[in-house]
């Protein structure tokens, strides 16, 4: 599948950071919360005026892959000018580019991590038994959802009956990894990600055998107790 993100590098449209297709759903869906009320707009407002994230990493390549639902807006990430100074990082991500090819998991740069600590924590465990260098080149992360916003809300179903284009691509991705044998984690939202991808649910006859989950959806963070067996699991394919 064409990777959709080239369109928007290429727009001169800076202020409505959407997909073409995807302008018109986005911004029905903002108008409902405004009117709804003020808690509704500033916990699901999806922020169009930053880079979309919807994944990080090698996620071409990478053995590991985690799942989870949407890149989340941080207002105090806004207070200390995070979304301007990165915003060009993830201008190159969308295209599959790394902004810095030591650490294609650019999150776990020092500087990144002061200003948006939340995944340096989360694969903490991991990099304390093996290298942030090989958590960055060995680990993705792929978006059920690819626009940020605080909060994750599902698209009203009167706007948008099935999966944006943008979210195709994310699952074509997913297919992808299936299709090299990646460990695939979980780490929230499996439900939706069962409807997606039925061969990632275990009920599902053509179940795919190498997917993981966490113990807690409130926090997945990827240590040995948050993970059972599948922490030394992914520590040895980490080291190998």
């Amino acid at each position: 599948m064409r990777n959709p993100w080239v369109e928007l590098s290429k727009s001169n449209d800076n202020p409505n950071l959407v997909l073409s297709d995807e302008k018109e759903i986005i911004r029905k869906f903002n108008e409902r919360n405004r009117l709804i009320n003020s808690k509704s707009d500033f916990d699901y407002k999806i922020h169009t005026d930053i880079m979309p994230a919807p994944f990080m990493g090698d996620v071409h390549n990478s053995p590991i892959v985690l799942l989870t639902l949407n890149p989340g807006w941080d207002p105090k990430e806004e207070e200390v000018g995070f979304y301007k100074k990165y915003n060009p990082y993830w201008e190159q991500m969308i295209k599959h580019q790394f902004p810095i090819p030591e650490l294609p998991l650019f999150c776990l740069d020092n500087e990144y991590a002061e200003k948006s600590p939340y995944w340096a924590m989360k694969l903490r465990p991991l990099i304390s038994k093996t290298s942030k260098e090989l958590v960055a080149k060995n680990i993705s992360v792929i978006q059920y959802f690819p626009y940020q916003s605080r909060k994750y809300k599902p698209l009203y179903k009167d706007l948008s009956i099935d999966k944006l284009r943008s979210q195709e691509y994310n699952f074509d991705l997913v297919r992808k990894a299936i299709d090299r044998e990646a460990i695939i984690v979980i780490l929230r939202s499996k439900n939706i990600w069962f409807d997606a991808i039925k061969e990632l649910n275990p009920e599902f006859e053509g179940y795919y055998k190498n997917v993981r989950f966490t113990n807690s959806v409130l926090n997945p963070i990827l240590s040995e107790k948050n993970l059972n067996g599948a922490f030394d699991e992914i520590v040895e394919l980490l080291n190998k």
